[in-house]
């Protein structure tokens, strides 16, 4: 099925993501870059280690500009796609008056240096399926090893509202060790605080700083989340984590839920570099406890036992110990901070996939004395805001239970539609309310709009119906046209919702209805 529609993530998530050991790029719409890590400099061949930052060797210019100085080192016979792709969008960018500009002309001139790259170049489609991403070869930096390619999956995230991109270049195969051996080296080199290079530091703004360091500010009760005593198992999850899984994980061990078969269906190659790093924190997180005298040790050693058990955990352990992992732990240990990006499956439908960050915060369990004897809360933060829908869904699916038996005249037309506006009003209410109001909650939020809604509507009125469609169609449009949620993604979702119960027939058949609606729409 084609396939256009580029990901989006949040502007927040996406600078925690410059954050990452991998390299990673933030651009505005017109492809220019506004902030890179030292990782996306040393790649591009922009920085070599020891020598000063250049700040405006990579900040401030084309990403196409760039690419095309490095085609010598990106072989077109392993990256056929990544060159048929980025011609796409360069044309694209040209024919619009209004991007005319001649940033894009050192790549067009680069495609037409050889018979092959200007083939491919005029050759390319206008939309190409899954532009966002492709796989990338690229000779190392300095032609250190001619022979030696890394290899990247790469993918482009578009911010929502519209306001640039973020970039990912995550490592497969043997790739990963020699990208942790220089991240390694250069944040020996370079420190932590020069990792993330912006255009503009002044310019960021009050949300992106706050985010890997200002954990409660940032997260509310539906954000899934668990408490991991100090080996790491599981002591406590709140609701929302519960309606993720599907069930209580409590007393069940991290690594039994990390390495699962479906967690790595649906993680696919990101699983291969973000279970290596978590079981690097375990092991430096539970390093104290290998002392025979510590009172922990029997435990860990139980611990270790279970766990190398697992066939995935006992191969990841043993690359783990092999690459030069470096940890990003914050000097306040108390701080919250990043570790990984988690692809979990909506458990409404399983066709709709949640992307989310993880974030950390050590919980000390005697305040009144440091111990390496410490709990951990893990939440995880939706990177895109249909992410955040589908949190709430989850939820009012859970409300909806009591609504329905509180409801025995639900089966007819009005109260079903009464409910489904109700549904998008607190969605609206949630997403506008998302980085300013952490104590909403959609439960009690629901309970409140559908109680105002039934004053404002009544069953008698013969027109009711027409004006509740009316308003439900008014939300998903605007929050479609603001791009803050894509609407075929948001039917998607009720519908999903909807077809769980028989008591929904009407809503299932309308908004299927509406969903053709809407594909006829975009076929014109």
């Amino acid at each position: 099925m084609f396939d256009f529609d580029y990901p989006k993530v949040k502007h927040s998530l996406a600078q925690t993501a410059l954050q990452d050991p991998y390299p990673a790029l933030h651009m505005d719409i017109r492809g220019v870059i506004l902030g890179a890590n030292l990782m996306a400099f040393w790649l591009l061949g922009t920085l070599q280690l020891t020598e000063p930052i250049r700040r405006d060797a990579l900040l401030g210019r084309s990403i196409f500009s760039i690419y095309a100085m490095n085609f010598q080192r990106i072989p077109l016979e392993q990256n056929s796609e990544f060159y048929a792709k980025k011609s796409s969008m360069v044309k694209r960018m040209k024919v619009d008056s209004s991007l005319e500009s001649p940033i894009y002309d050192r790549f067009i001139h680069a495609m037409k240096t050889t018979p092959q790259l200007e083939k491919m170049f005029e050759q390319a489609q206008h939309y190409p399926d899954k532009e966002w991403e492709h796989p990338f070869s690229i000779v190392l930096p300095d032609n250190i090893d001619p022979d030696r390619l890394l290899e990247f999956q790469v993918t482009t995230f578009r911010l929502t509202g519209d306001c640039g991109f973020l970039c990912t270049f995550t490592p497969t195969g043997s790739t990963l060790q020699v990208i942790e051996e220089q991240y390694g080296m250069l944040i020996e080199e370079y420190g932590d605080n020069a990792y993330v290079q912006r255009d503009d530091p002044s310019q960021d703004t009050k949300e992106s700083n706050q985010i890997p360091f200002n954990f409660g500010t940032h997260f509310r009760a539906y954000y899934p989340s668990l408490i991991q005593d100090p080996l790491w198992y599981i002591s406590g999850e709140n609701k929302a984590h519960q309606l993720l899984i599907g069930s209580s994980v409590v007393g069940a061990h991290f690594f039994d839920l990390f390495f699962a078969p479906q967690l790595h269906e649906w993680m696919g190659p990101i699983q291969e570099t973000s279970a290596p790093r978590a079981i690097k924190y375990f092991t430096e997180f539970t390093s104290t406890f290998q002392n025979e005298e510590h009172e922990f040790h029997d435990h860990y050693e139980q611990t270790m036992t279970r766990l190398l058990q697992l066939p995935d955990c006992k191969n990841m352990l043993d690359v783990s110990r092999k690459l030069p992992i470096r940890l990003y732990i914050p000097d306040n240990i108390e701080a919250p901070f990043y570790t990984c990006r988690v692809i979990l499956p909506w458990p409404i439908s399983f066709q709709i996939a949640l992307q989310f960050r993880s974030m950390v915060r050590i919980i000390h369990r005697n305040r009144m004395v440091h111990t390496d004897i410490r709990d951990y809360q893990v939440t995880l933060v939706p990177e895109n805001y249909e992410t955040e829908v589908a949190l709430i869904l989850l939820h009012l699916q859970s409300a909806s239970q009591q609504h329905f038996a509180d409801s025995p005249g639900f089966m007819t037309s009005f109260p079903q539609f009464l409910w489904l506006l109700s549904v998008m009003r607190t969605v609206n209410e949630g997403l506008a309310r998302v980085d300013e109001d952490t104590a909403w909650e959609p439960e009690p939020a629901f309970r409140r709009i559908h109680d105002k809604l039934a004053t404002e509507y009544s069953e008698q009125a013969t027109d009711e119906v027409s004006e509740i469609v009316n308003e439900f169609r008014d939300i998903i449009e605007t929050l479609d046209r603001k791009e803050i949620v894509d609407k075929e993604k948001v039917l998607a979702m009720l519908y999903g919702f909807t077809s769980k119960t028989n008591l929904m027939v009407q809503l299932c058949e309308f908004l299927m209805v509406e969903i053709e609606r809407y594909n006829n729409i975009e076929t014109l």
